[in-house]
């Protein structure tokens, strides 16, 4: 599933699909964010209406700028694209079995 970020309806929409249940999601006409909660894995990533981003991951942080995202039909990647950019973010298995949890 790819939108353009002119698409951010649909965006915020899968956004809110893949996170939800896995710690704490923040929706708004002008940005999204996921943070995961403790004890689980210290995660998060925030996107925005106008292109940018910020993730952070065990070891590393990253902020760019992006024009289309990339959702896998397993909601579980998101890819962001933009000039000469290209960020995969997994969401980490410990949250993962969180969504096994749920569906029992």
């Amino acid at each position: 599933m790819n939108f353009r970020i002119e698409q951010w309806d649909e965006i915020k929409i899968h956004f809110e699909r893949m996170f939800r249940g896995l710690g704490k999601v923040e929706t708004s006409e002008e940005m999204v964010k996921f943070s995961s909660i403790e004890p689980y894995v210290c995660t998060g990533i925030s996107l925005s209406r106008n292109g940018t981003m910020a993730a952070s991951m065990p070891l590393h942080n990253l902020d760019s700028t992006f024009n289309t995202v990339e959702f896998n039909q397993s909601l579980e990647v998101l890819t962001l694209l933009g000039d000469g950019f290209c960020y995969t973010y997994r969401i980490p298995d410990e949250l993962l079995s969180l969504r096994t949890l749920q569906d029992q």
